[in-house]
């Protein structure tokens, strides 16, 4: 079975923090580095933050104002980049000093900013949350934003009319035009309330009579919310299959399924190697295997790449490598996710001259076969990885090149070649020292 390759930009996000775990094994957030901040943090120029809640509501009340609140980890690079480069702007802090009670709120301290996270259902960090005086969230989005940006993001907030919770109101006020579903649901995942969006869907999925339920309107809004298996609505869609088949067609669903199979078991996998405990894992492999799906010995067999161990059960990246290369030459070409993966998690585990150069090669022939811009990224990152700097500056300058012919910014890119280019140098010095010893 063919899987879709629309998947790929989600996959590339779950592999990262996958790849990352082989060697730190960190929880997932936007964009991840590391980094921490201050305890106390007050910009003379940009905003003053304080750094309990119970203190801004008290003091948004008093002052008829909403709340801003940042909330971070210790961990986070975008959080470090808004600290240092964002939030001290004069400009930034006129508009939010004068506009919000702003509030700072660490979300991996074990204690106050923990139990703060669960209570607003933080996933992703930074978050830039929005709350009234009585603390109910109003706006929220997720991730590093630029000055413009983020003095727009707070007017947006500020505006009864364009902020979240104005959707809110109106989907508990009983909205279901389809249109107006579809915004609703894609601003709840856009801001990473995705425990909300999957409850009220399937509240009203359950509420929807049999024709409703597989219309191409309701799968529709299944493919926003990125429904997955073990689910009240993925569970309708498996048994009744046939009604699904006549609406969407047969092709499409059997795309979805085994794509959201394949994903869902990974992103599961990720998480019992983080904590080192695959007993979900395992027990939902179980029931995926009852269901007799043809593609179940491909998967089981992919997740397994990624628990390569030696004798002694520590990771081998030997090991890894071989059963990449066994997989892709099986499986590879039904679905190029698989080499991106593959070569993702490689290439963060490796970090040295030609340590990792099977992902070369895995990149090379995908390469080959489709020159996809997106898979370039990929590949200028193993390249760097193994320490083959000239081909990774060639491919980072196609990159930059693709940027400019896309109008898009080549800030990233540009540093990216940068760092490239110390890796050449600081290796020049080195090969210069060897040869005078």
């Amino acid at each position: 079975m063919n899987i879709a390759h629309d998947s790929f930009i989600t996959i590339k996000k779950q592999n990262y923090i996958q790849m990352k775990n082989f060697k730190k094994l960190i929880v997932a957030c936007i964009f991840l580095l590391g980094i921490a901040c201050a305890p106390v943090i007050t910009y003379a120029q940009g905003i003053t933050f304080l750094h309990n809640l119970d203190e801004a509501l008290a003091k948004a009340k008093a002052e008829n104002k909403m709340i801003f609140v940042d909330f971070y980890t210790s961990w986070c690079g975008p959080c470090k980049v808004m600290s240092a480069d964002i939030f001290p702007q004069k400009s930034v802090g006129d508009f939010y000093n004068n506009k919000f009670i702003n509030v700072k709120i660490q979300c991996d301290d074990s204690g106050y900013g923990v139990e703060l996270g669960k209570k607003y259902k933080v996933n992703a960090y930074p978050t830039l949350m929005y709350l009234d005086a009585n603390g109910i969230t109003a706006h929220s989005v997720a991730g590093g934003l630029d000055v413009a940006a983020f003095v727009e993001l707070g007017k947006t907030a500020l505006d009864p009319n364009k902020n979240q919770l104005v959707l809110v109101k109106e989907w508990d006020a009983g909205n279901r035009d389809q249109a107006f579903m579809d915004k609703y649901f894609q601003m709840l995942i856009r801001s990473y309330r995705g425990d909300k969006a999957q409850h009220d869907f399937e509240k009203y999925f359950q509420s929807l009579p049999k024709d409703k339920k597989a219309s191409k309107d309701t799968y529709g809004l299944m493919k926003i919310l990125n429904v997955g298996p073990f689910s009240t609505p993925f569970d309708y869609m498996e048994k009744n299959i046939k009604d699904y088949y006549k609406v969407i067609g047969k092709a499409k669903i059997d795309s979805t399924i085994a794509t959201s199979y394949l994903w869902y078991f990974k992103g599961l996998h990720t998480g019992g190697l983080i904590n080192n405990n695959l007993t979900e894992f395992d027990a939902k492999m179980k029931l995926f295997k009852d269901k007799n799906y043809p593609f179940y010995d491909e998967y089981a067999e992919f997740y397994a790449i990624f628990d390569s161990k030696d004798d002694k059960g520590k990771s081998d990246i030997n090991l890894y490598m071989k059963r990449g290369t066994d997989f892709l030459n099986k499986y590879g070409k039904k679905n190029d996710a698989y080499t991106v993966s593959l070569t993702s998690m490689l290439g963060n585990w490796t970090g040295g001259r030609d340590l990792g150069k099977a992902g070369i090669k895995w990149m090379e022939d995908l390469l080959e076969r489709n020159r996809n811009p997106r898979y370039l990224e990929t590949y200028f990152y193993i390249l760097w990885r193994n320490y083959n700097v000239e081909k990774a500056l060639e491919i980072g300058n196609e990159i930059r090149e693709n940027a400019v012919k896309s109008g898009k910014s080549t800030k990233t890119i540009d540093s990216q070649i940068e760092m490239v280019k110390g890796i050449r140098e600081k290796e020049k010095a080195r090969l210069e020292r060897k040869s005078k010893a």
